[in-house]
């Protein structure tokens, strides 16, 4: 079943989420939170899960960040962390966080169906990949079971000697040590389609983006070497998905795939 929430709170955006309910939700039911590109389209992503959602039983979250209450990268991509662009400005309060919303979000649809899980598994594409690797790195304290960043046109690199955004160098930033070690450590499969070579419109092409790599395989190919270099102990996966481009649908459907894979492994091991 499809339908609709709304987040509205003091100081906080407006954010509206499309939501897929299995045709069963009992206490074992699972939340899955889907993150829209650039386009914003939220109500279309959410369709490229709901048979899976309805197999899997799992509800999915797909809040759809507007461009009037969430304008730009700043507000969506970089969690509405600093009040200007790229780190520029003051650091707001955590509760107008794009990160904290979806976070609220999350608890709120959690809570009013009775969940006993109250993990997420967390998905993003392009924009909404960038998005999904800096909420594992700004919300620590969230349980997420699994994430994956598809297609990010550029990261967040856990590098304290690269300035923010593209690094953690920055005056207002403060990451232990024990704080970078533990977002490296998080699950985080980082997916890139072996067609996803274009240089297009959205692509970011500032010096330090650029010094990532010319396109976003190339980009996705550094960020997990890097990761894996500041941190051998990285649980971070890197996934080619042959055949694919900058193609939230075809990305979805591999995600789909691997997880489904994944868990047929897991009954075997637990069948003995």
């Amino acid at each position: 079943m499809l339908t609709a929430f709304e987040l509205r709170g003091p100081r906080v955006p407006d954010l509206l989420a499309h939501v897929y309910l299995p045709s069963r939700v009992g206490t074992g039911t699972r939340l899955l939170a889907v993150m829209h590109g650039t386009l914003r389209n939220a109500g279309e992503y959410l369709t490229a899960w709901t048979d899976w959602a309805e197999r899997t039983d799992h509800v999915v979250i797909a809040p759809r960040f507007g461009r009037a209450s969430w304008p730009g990268s700043r507000s969506y991509n970089l969690g509405n962390v600093f009040t200007g662009p790229n780190g520029a400005g003051r650091v707001r309060p955590e509760r107008e966080w794009s990160f904290t919303a979806l976070e609220a979000l999350c608890a709120q649809v959690a809570g009013r169906l009775g969940l006993r899980d109250r993990s997420i598994a967390l998905w993003g594409h392009s924009a909404g990949a960038q998005f999904v690797h800096r909420f594992l790195l700004f919300k620590p304290r969230v349980k997420v079971r699994t994430a994956v960043a598809a297609g990010a046109g550029w990261y967040t690199v856990a590098d304290g000697g690269e300035r923010f955004p593209y690094g953690l160098d920055h005056p207002a930033l403060r990451f232990s040590g024990d704080e970078v070690r533990a977002y490296l450590r998080v699950p985080l499969t980082i997916m890139r389609g072996r067609l996803d070579t274009l240089e297009d419109a959205d692509l970011r092409q500032t010096p330090e983006a650029r010094a990532q790599g010319r396109n976003r395989f190339e980009r996705a190919g550094h960020v997990y070497a890097r990761a894996h270099e500041l941190d051998p102990g990285c649980r971070w996966e890197l996934v080619d998905v042959p055949g694919v481009g900058h193609d939230w649908a075809g990305m979805a459907a591999a995600t789909q795939d691997a997880w489904d894979q994944a868990e047929a492994r897991l009954e075997v091991s637990s069948s003995g």
